[in-house]
């Protein structure tokens, strides 16, 4: 069986914190959401989602991360490798 818990909690975790900051629904934040098809995800949000991901999951993005993860693919991609 291919069932990964902890990436699983981490994706739940991801869109708790994209719903808290973006004040959306995080059973509509799908995998192929991003900034520009998601009308709140602008650029103070952005800064805002960053920081949140950064203290929720306890890690330190570097600057370039913080301008190019403005996918939901690319934040769970960038998740689950610290979710292993």
């Amino acid at each position: 069986m291919n069932h990964f818990p902890a990436a699983d909690d981490a994706g739940q975790r991801l869109r708790r914190v994209m719903s808290a900051v973006l004040g959306i629904d995080a059973s509509g934040i799908a995998a192929d959401a991003s900034s520009a098809t998601i009308a709140e995800w602008d650029s103070v949000r952005h800064l805002q989602l960053m920081l949140a991901l950064e203290e929720e999951f306890n890690i330190e993005l570097e600057t370039d991360e913080l301008v190019s993860l403005r996918t939901v693919a690319l934040i769970e991609t960038r998740l689950g490798v610290i979710a292993r």
